[in-house]
């Protein structure tokens, strides 16, 4: 299914198809554009994530990633910047599966309010059910601010390391820190029953 081939031979460039599809909306064109690279996102998933249908799955979710990000992210090359973005959503999915697995970044399990072999399913449902809704809160915030929470909580760097590996000043990385964080609130407060 997602075996390597060669490209197909297309009179349009990757630049033309994207230009396309932000004027048109009509996936045909970001679908023809994702297609000459699965086997490159494939490639990079199965890296990751260690599973076939995993990796398979990933490269099916992507292609929505892609259909959106495409109509709002300035995109200068295509494969680069798909080779990112494919990388960041299987960090995404392991640091989920890590967090589902009972070690959880930046939050002790008296912050849970109960102790690992003592949750319910009930408790833990819900816990499941915040996971994936902080997954989805990350993903609807500014692509800055979620690159600053990320650092800051899941790679537990400071402001000042995330200041010199992202580029941005150390007042926007604070900035960008403190609004992603009140924006994730609000989303989960918002999609949370």
């Amino acid at each position: 299914m997602f075996s390597r081939r060669k490209k197909p031979q297309s009179y349009h460039s990757d630049e033309e198809l994207i230009r396309q599809y932000r004027a048109t909306s009509d996936p045909a064109f970001a679908a023809e554009l994702y297609q000459r690279y699965t086997h490159l996102v494939y490639g990079i998933c199965l890296k990751y994530l260690k599973d076939e249908e995993d990796s398979k799955d990933a490269v099916m979710q992507l292609f929505e990633k892609v259909l959106q990000a495409l109509q709002n992210q300035p995109v200068q090359k295509f494969e680069s910047w798909l080779y990112v973005l494919t990388k960041n959503y299987c960090l995404m999915i392991l640091r989920a599966r890590k967090t589902r697995s009972g070690k959880i970044v930046n939050q002790d399990l008296s912050e849970l309010n109960v102790a690992a072999d003592e949750t319910s399913p009930e408790t833990a449902l819900r816990q499941e059910e915040t996971f994936i809704l902080l997954e989805e809160g990350l993903n609807h915030i500014p692509e800055e601010q979620r690159i600053c929470i990320e650092l800051f909580y899941l790679h537990k760097k400071c402001y000042q390391e995330i200041a010199q590996i992202t580029g941005y000043d150390l007042n926007k990385v604070k900035s960008y820190i403190q609004n992603g964080k009140r924006n994730l609130k609000i989303y989960l407060e918002k999609h949370h029953e």
